[in-house]
């Protein structure tokens, strides 16, 4: 109960991020909070300095041996709604004179699990009473591309 707890907290910067001055209310599963009918407030933090994208060092995927560029998914029922993707822009990574790739190292993306909550619909009654329900869930997000030795097999 605690790391679930924990775990729905953690998500408040990435929600934070997405969304404007809301809370949220979150469903806690498991035998001891079903029998409570417990729901938790996720209050977000307006003083929390998530840094956007924008204000990031938008050189380092062009400066990069091995660069990428991000393609944005947008969810509506996922919070956070916004996630970048890293995509690598080549299958091999660049040489150190920046003309040309050498084919002795190869280009691969760099991958994060991270923490998300889907949002589903609990009506009852009227509009005014529209409720969600949120489930935790994980996302295998890129997040950028790094230059690694090619994985040769040796034949006997």
């Amino acid at each position: 109960y605690l790391l679930t707890t924990l775990l729905m907290l953690s998500l408040a910067a990435p929600l934070h991020a997405a969304q404007n001055e809301r809370d949220y209310y979150v469903s806690m599963s498991g035998r001891r909070a079903a029998s409570t009918g417990r729901m938790v407030k996720l209050e977000l933090d307006s003083s929390f300095g998530v840094r956007p994208r924008s204000q990031m060092d938008s050189s380092i995927p062009s400066r990069s041996l091995s660069p990428w560029t991000y393609r944005e998914t947008w969810v509506e029922s996922r919070l956070p709604q916004r996630i970048s993707q890293a995509q690598c822009l080549s299958t091999f990574c660049l040489n150190l004179r920046g003309k040309g790739e050498d084919a002795v190292l190869e280009a691969k993306p760099i991958q994060h699990q991270m923490l998300v909550l889907h949002k589903r619909s609990k009506r009852k009654g009227s509009k005014a009473d529209k409720k969600y329900v949120f489930r935790l869930g994980t996302e295998v997000v890129t997040v950028g591309c790094t230059c690694v030795r090619p994985n040769v097999l040796q034949q006997e």
